[in-house]
């Protein structure tokens, strides 16, 4: 595997001028050392960017999207989210997405075309000119447990210094809505708590199995 990033992201009703590493610091969420070492891109009602050393933070009217490239810190990722939520309990969360994405190093191009073949067999395409290949793909399912969403899964092709897989995969979680006329809110900082740990562990199941069983065909 050449890198993977895990991010949050948050949808909902959001005032992205709060969202400051001064703020974070002041709530205890970060360290004297992360602040001294952000880089800030841009506060405005409209957005906000800015970056620690393991941390990727942006936020619009709409959505918070925070992220690290460092597994190490993929639980205080987790924990970060929680406490801002727990903050800011009174923003209403509409959707939730644990996301996990990997970068893999394939070691050889026949293996590369390999698994783009049995992953969109070329037969299908035959019609089509020569040197057809396989871009992307994307695939969804139901949740495997009681929460409303779906697992999204997608997979496309790279080529640069190294022949490369990327998969993104999105466990994505609907925290408000209509149940017949029912409205439902759940607890999204629970929601984080109990299933991060097994939203990631699922995920890299997931591109290891198709990897594994795309070079075996």
């Amino acid at each position: 595997m050449e890198n993977e990033e895990a991010s949050v992201v948050l949808v909902g009703s959001l005032n992205p001028a709060i969202f400051h590493p001064e703020w974070l610091l002041r709530h205890g969420l970060i360290s004297k050392d992360d602040l001294d070492g952000a880089k800030v891109d841009i506060v405005h009602n409209d957005i906000t960017k800015f970056s620690l050393e393991w941390l990727k933070f942006d936020v619009t009217r709409n959505k918070i999207y925070a992220r690290t490239n460092d597994p190490s810190k993929y639980t205080p990722l987790k924990d970060l989210m929680i406490s801002i939520l727990k903050i800011l309990e009174h923003i209403p969360i509409i959707q939730m997405g644990m996301n996990r994405t990997f970068l893999y190093k394939i070691d050889t191009e026949e293996l590369w075309h390999k698994i783009g073949d049995n992953l969109a067999p070329k037969k299908y395409w035959d019609f089509l000119p020569h040197r057809v290949g396989l871009l992307s793909i994307n695939v969804g399912c139901p949740r495997p447990d009681t929460l409303k969403g779906g697992i999204n899964i997608g997979i496309k092709s790279t080529k640069s210094d190294f022949c490369g897989v990327h998969f993104n995969v999105n466990s994505h979680v609907e925290t408000q809505y209509l149940d017949g006329e029912k409205e439902i809110i759940k607890d999204t900082a629970s929601i984080l708590f109990e299933h991060w740990d097994v939203s990631l562990t699922f995920a890299q199941q997931s591109c290891e199995n198709v990897l594994k069983k795309a070079l075996e065909l």
